[in-house]
């Protein structure tokens, strides 16, 4: 959607006040129907003003923020309520930074503002508090009789339904084809008339392929485990080159489709940090196999580590450019530039990276420089 849908700016920073907000509160309260019928959804349901900001809540609105929070819910906007990343990156709240203008809500609230017609979209949050994603089929509608003031917004909590077909496209895809690529290679090998280089070739591509196969699954049992809270951690002392190094050797021995190249910087420092080696192991290689699919046939990807004060950090580097607009929704759960569910990647090296290392992940990306993503750890991990 074209960002002039969005609203300019300075109307986009614009608040009621606390009594102009009482009074609208009060208005939808003496509709005891209205309130009825808005209680009985199961769905997230608010109404809002003008300026985006919630003067009404249904019941499974407050349920979900709690009694504490529900009490100065009114007043604050969508995203703000529900602790958005990128509604506190911002001075203005919810709406306003330049990510929201890829926001699916942002977008249904101003097309329904603009046009006075129901507007639909996806919307992906990650939480500040938690660094949880959540998905929601958003709908934004008039209210009738409130000559365009009063706006009701629908929100369908999807999260469950898009780790499902996340999960499907991982194990009917890419662990099906890992699978089927054994099963084709061990057919082979029951052919007697086969050479014996040629066996010892395929007994080699079995074993890459069933390494494969395990990390798939394991990867995503680990990320399942990291967004239930389930993820146990083990802290020991890691060199920083030796993490860079076996990452790798891994990656470029261990693929199929090698036609890359993976260097390590010259200017690389070796220095120890107390972390979790699996984990940190496990965002590197995100990392590069993110870094792999942006890059072309005979590119080569670049992996560093260096002392900042008293952090540490890793980055990776490939050649290509992200685009600006894909800039803005990175480290959403469900957003890939290759496409629909594909998402999980850099989504997994944030939520592990920061809430599990307790590190900061960031990446920079221009057409002259490439793309870096980088994590900054601290020196020992947090308990």
């Amino acid at each position: 959607m074209p960002l002039s849908i969005i609203p300019e700016a300075a109307l986009l920073r614009q608040r009621s006040c606390t009594s102009e907000i009482e009074t609208q509160r009060k208005t939808i309260l003496e509709n005891s129907l209205l309130i009825e019928l808005l209680n009985s959804f199961p769905d997230l349901v608010a109404v809002l003003n003008r300026h985006r900001q919630i003067v009404y809540a249904n019941q499974a609105f407050t349920d979900l923020l709690g009694p504490v929070n529900s009490l100065d819910l009114f007043g604050k906007r969508p995203g703000e309520a529900l602790d958005c990343q990128q509604a506190f990156k911002n001075e203005n709240g919810c709406g306003t930074g330049e990510s929201c203008t890829t926001c699916g809500a942002a977008q249904a609230i101003a097309t329904c503002g603009r046009h006075h017609q129901e507007n639909r979209q996806e919307c992906s949050i990650t939480q500040e508090t938690t660094g949880l994603a959540l998905e929601f089929q958003v709908k934004a509608t008039p209210l009738p009789q409130h000559s365009g003031e009063l706006t009701l917004l629908f929100l369908s909590d999807i999260t469950q339904e898009k780790r499902r077909r996340a999960l499907e496209r991982i194990f009917f895809h890419d662990v099906m084809n890992t699978a089927g690529g054994l099963a084709g290679m061990s057919r082979l090998l029951c052919n007697q008339e086969i050479p014996a280089e040629k066996k010892d070739k395929f007994l080699a591509m079995i074993q890459t392929n069933s390494e494969r196969l395990s990390e798939e699954i394991t990867a995503q049992r680990e990320l399942c485990a990291a967004e239930n809270n389930e993820l146990n951690l083990s802290a020991a002392p890691c060199s920083t080159l030796c993490a860079i190094k076996e990452m790798a050797l891994f990656y470029g021995c261990n693929d199929n489709e090698n036609s890359y190249q993976i260097e390590i910087d010259s200017a690389a420092e070796d220095t120890t940090v107390i972390t979790d080696r699996h984990l940190l192991n496990r965002v590197l290689g995100n990392m590069i196999k993110n870094a792999r699919e942006a890059i072309n046939p005979e590119e080569t990807i670049r992996i560093g580590c260096r002392t900042l004060g008293d952090t540490t950090e890793f980055w990776v580097h490939n050649p290509g450019h992200i685009q600006h607009q894909d800039q803005l929704r990175i480290f959403r759960r469900s957003f890939s530039t290759k496409g629909p569910d594909r998402g999980l990647g850099t989504y997994s090296i944030k939520l592990l990276g920061e809430r599990y290392l307790g590190g900061k992940v960031s990446f920079t990306s221009s057409p002259e420089k490439g793309t870096t993503f980088a994590l900054r750890l601290p020196v020992r991990l947090p308990e």
